[in-house]
């Protein structure tokens, strides 16, 4: 038993000093060299897509804006002649004059120069119907201003003989024979602040007041 001792201790004194000695680090490879090989004939790279971006979010559709409202002209008048009549009335006025707005230099819808002055200053819609000549029928559409509401009364009254210038609506008219082949027809209406004036020559006095009927009718 004393000969095995020693040998025992001397083993375990061995595996005691190879667990305290540090791990040697392992040796660096070195990666095989290649062998050299015959470069192979260049040829043409097949053509690379471009990478494009990641498409991005579909795209938000526009909202819908609600239709505009037909168009008014000023102060809520029509916004052109077309739509101050209505569609058998526009027929009427075709067949008769054949034009509208023809651009006759003086398309004067009344004689009276207060009238006129009232006209101009203030929003208006004019229609002129004529093929031509010394026939046409004029009508304007103003909506006068409060202020002048006196001055359109007194010319009226002045201008219109017999006219009762003081209700509410008052409708004036009057023929007048420059000559003997030149009749004239004047009717002004004033209806609150809407100012109807009515100058024609040479047509059909029934014409002219349906005319102003219609018109009268499609005016707010």
């Amino acid at each position: 038993m004393r000969r095995v001792l020693p040998a025992v201790v001397l083993l375990a004194g061995s595996l005691a000093l190879a667990a305290c000695s540090p791990q040697p680090s392992p040796e660096p490879t070195t990666a095989p060299t290649p062998a050299a090989s015959t470069p192979a004939k260049p040829t043409t790279p097949a053509p690379t897509e471009t990478e494009s971006a990641p498409p991005s979010a579909a795209p938000t559709e526009p909202t819908a804006e609600p239709a505009p409202p037909a168009t008014d002209g000023p102060a809520g008048l029509p916004a052109n002649c077309a739509q101050a009549y209505s569609p058998g009335m526009q027929d009427r006025l075709h067949a008769a004059f054949a034009q509208l707005n023809p651009g006759r230099p003086y398309a004067w819808s009344s004689k009276i120069a207060d009238l006129l002055d009232v006209i101009q200053g203030a929003p208006n819609l004019n229609c002129d119907w004529s093929p031509g000549g010394d026939v046409f029928l004029t009508q304007n559409a103003a909506i006068a201003p409060a202020q002048h509401d006196q001055l359109v009364r007194d010319a009226l009254t002045r201008d219109f003989p017999g006219c009762d210038a003081t209700g509410a609506v008052v409708d004036c008219q009057r023929e007048l024979d420059r000559q003997q082949d030149f009749h004239e027809y004047e009717r002004v209406v004033l209806d609150g602040d809407l100012l109807l004036t009515t100058y024609a020559a040479n047509v059909d006095k029934a014409l002219v007041d349906d005319a102003i009927s219609d018109m009268r009718a499609i005016l707010p």
